[in-house]
Formats: structure tokens, C-alpha cells, sequence
């Protein structure tokens, strides 16, 4: 597939408001795949991958030989970062590895920008382009604002920290955005403090770009491909019978050609990111299984902070795998509703050579699409209920361990 020397197809007001919000994401962060893999975006995923990276390991290193030190919530929080950033590195180096694959899939979107039909299609395509617009918007915004309070609730300060009031012994303690600020040693100069703050603060917002960033923009090019099979699907539905026999083929021929190009944009799809969800799955398992430790352990010892923030960090975790569930869920029902809207149509008026001809796309859709964590386990709204119904079977267990 050679995308150097194709010419770029021109992006009209429609591509812009559709498209635009994950060009202007993903290009902050070196993975929008219609730019040439050149210096700069070697430069710019290298930086964002290496201050990920070397926070990963900064903060392993101080879990493995400081532990515990501070507050079991410091904790977590250190832990979910380090879950949440490895996957985060992988979403932005994953779709370079793809990058042809990226290319064929956003660049066919903005071909299909191009070529609105009429003004029904353009209205279908905008319905689901806003569906995206919309959670890029909330998902943005939260992700951002979850960082606010870190940064500037924890600003780079030393304080007096002592377990006992009476006592006039007591421990210095230097802030930091995330993780425990026991972590921090004191005996480093405050230059390398203040760099070391600065690291975890760029971090943060590289994380909130990358991590939530990559979930929005599978989701917003996963609802283009589910509103071009609906397309589809009005186009099929709206065949006439008592058309000229040669045109009414042609039209057929035409309409299935374009499910066979839809149905290998789906599985070009399910190539890209199948490993990203997979790793989104378990990275987001992990976290809830800590965090329903955390709920249950505040749920004990009454700390109405620590069960708001857990309560807080499971809904969202779920949330976002309710995301991924759904994708899967929509591409599986657009490619099934083919059937339906040729059973539809006046087939019975067609000609019987023609009604053979749907008869054979029929035969093609009993093929159904699944949108797969890693070829393991397909992403549905089904899958999802499971999951949910065994990290609950999983609370069960442990809160039986702590009544014990």
C-alpha cells in the first residue's frame, strides 16, 4: 500500500468538524498517520515515549525498595500510574507500527467526507460524527481536569510531616503531583527536586493525552465506519425492484463492492487495535482489582475519602471499558443489519437473477464481525456484563477475606 506518493485527498468543512478534533490530538503526540514519518515525528514520539518510560521506571524503583511509606491512597495512585502509562507508550507506538493500516482507515474517512452524496447521507455521517465529538469533548475535559488538583494541590513545596503532635520529632516531606511523598528523597538539591516535580507534572499531561486520547480517537474512527455500514444499509433498503434491469445490477454490483470494502475497513480496524484493547483490558482489570481492595479496606475502617476516590476510580475504569464494549458492540450490529435491510427492500419485484445476487450478500454478512481484545475475547456489550459480574464475584471474595 504506497501512501507517500498518493495525493492527499482536500478536507472540506465537514472533514474538519468530523476529523479535526483527533488530527489536532493525535498530531500533538507524533501518530497522526497521514503526516510523513520524518524527523520531527521521530523526535516527538521518542521524548514522549522516554518521559513515560523513565517515570515508569523511577516510580517501580521506588516501590520495590521504599514500599509503603506513606498513604495506602499514595500508593494506589502510584500504582495505576505505572499500569497506565506502559499502555499509554503503547498507544503511541502501537499505531506507528500500523501505520499503513492507519492510513488506509482515516484516509478512507476523509474520502468519504469528500464524496457526500446527498444531503440524507451527509446527515447519517454528521450524526455519528457528533456522537464522536461529544465523548471526545467529556473524556477530554475529565481527563485534564483530573490533573488540575494533582498539580496545583500538590505544589512543589517541603512541609513538616509528624505522627505524633506531642512530640517534637518529625519528618520532612517534599510534594510531588502523584505517589507517595515519601518517595521524594530530602537530601537531593532543590534544582533537582523542582526537575524532578517538573518531569512528573509534563508526564501527566503527555498520559492524559496519549492514555484517554487514544480511547477517543478509536472511538471517533470507529463511528464513522459503523455510519458508513448504515449508509449501507439505507442505500440496500431503498432498492427499487421495478427498476431497468441493467441499471438495477449495476447499482447491486456497485453496493457490493462497497460492503466488501466496508467489511475489510472493519477488519482493518480489528487489526490496528485489537492488541491495544487487550492491554486496555488487563491494565484496567488490574486497577479495579487494587482499587476494590482499597473500597473494601475504607469500607472497614469507615474513611469516607478513601471510599469516594475508589468508588470514583472503578466507575471510570469501567466506564472505559464500557466504551471499547460498545464499539464492538455497534460494528457487529451494523454489519449484521445488512440482512435485514436486504430482506427489506423490494426484492420480490426484482428480477430473479437479481434476487440471487442478494441472496449471495446475504450469504457473505453470515460471516459476523467481532471487534476482539487481542483475538481472545470479543468486545461486546455480553463480554462486558461478564467482566463486571466476575470483578464483582472477586469484591465478594475479598471482602470475605477481610471479615476474616
Amino acid at each position: 500500500m504506497d501512501y507517500k506518493n498518493r495525493e492527499p485527498t482536500k478536507w472540506n468543512s465537514d472533514t474538519t468538524y468530523a476529523l479535526g478534533p483527533y488530527k489536532l490530538l493525535t498530531r500533538s503526540i507524533g501518530i497522526w498517520p497521514l503526516d510523513h514519518f520524518g524527523k520531527v515525528i521521530i523526535l516527538q514520539v521518542f521524548l514522549n515515549s522516554f518521559i513515560q518510560c523513565l517515570v515508569i521506571i523511577i516510580f517501580i524503583d521506588d516501590l520495590i525498595t521504599k514500599g509503603n511509606c506513606g498513604l495506602i491512597t499514595d500508593t494506589v495512585d502510584a500504582l495505576s500510574l505505572i499500569a497506565t502509562s506502559i499502555l499509554s507508550v503503547c498507544k503511541i507506538i502501537l499505531p506507528l507500527v500500523y501505520k499503513k493500516r492507519m492510513y488506509f482507515i482515516v484516509n478512507s474517512a476523509i474520502e468519504d467526507w469528500a464524496n457526500v452524496r446527498d444531503k440524507k447521507s451527509k446527515t447519517i455521517m454528521l450524526k455519528y460524527a457528533f456522537a464522536g465529538r461529544i465523548v471526545f469533548i467529556i473524556q477530554m475535559i475529565g481527563a485534564y481536569m483530573t490533573i488540575v488538583p494533582l498539580i496545583f494541590g500538590n505544589p512543589p513545596t517541603i512541609h513538616k510531616f509528624s505522627s505524633d503532635p506531642l512530640s517534637d520529632n518529625a519528618t520532612m516531606l517534599r510534594n510531588i503531583p502523584i505517589g507517595p511523598n515519601c518517595w521524594v528523597s530530602t537530601s537531593i538539591s532543590m534544582s533537582i527536586y523542582f526537575a524532578y516535580y517538573g518531569l512528573v507534572t509534563v508526564h501527566l499531561v503527555i498520559l492524559c493525552t496519549a492514555y484517554i486520547g487514544g480511547d477517543v480517537y478509536i472511538f471517533g474512527i470507529a463511528m464513522h465506519v459503523c455510519g458508513q455500514f448504515k449508509l449501507l444499509y439505507t442505500d440496500m433498503e431503498s432498492l427499487d425492484g421495478k427498476k431497468n434491469f441493467f441499471s438495477l445490477r449495476k447499482q447491486i454490483n456497485q453496493l457490493s463492492q462497497r460492503h466488501t470494502y466496508l467489511i475489510k475497513l472493519a477488519n482493518e480496524f480489528e487489526r490496528t487495535f485489537n492488541l491495544i484493547i487487550l492491554l486496555q483490558v488487563a491494565a484496567n482489570t488490574f486497577i479495579i482489582g487494587i482499587s476494590g481492595i482499597l473500597l473494601l479496606w475504607g469500607l472497614k475502617t469507615g474513611n469516607s475519602e478513601i471510599i469516594i476516590a475508589a468508588l470514583i476510580r472503578i466507575y471510570l475504569l469501567f466506564f472505559q471499558l464500557y466504551i471499547y464494549s460498545f464499539i464492538g458492540e455497534s460494528l457487529s450490529t451494523q454489519t449484521r443489519n445488512l440482512q435485514l435491510a436486504i430482506y427489506n427492500c423490494k426484492w420480490y419485484e426484482m428480477s430473479p437473477i437479481l434476487a440471487k445476487d442478494l441472496l449471495f450478500i446475504i450469504m457473505r454478512t453470515n460471516y459476523p464481525f467481532h471487534l476482539t481484545a487481542g483475538k481472545i475475547c470479543n468486545m461486546n456489550i455480553s463480554s462486558f456484563k461478564d467482566l463486571v459480574k466476575m470483578m464483582f464475584s472477586y469484591f465478594s471474595i475479598i471482602r470475605l477475606m477481610f471479615e476474616e
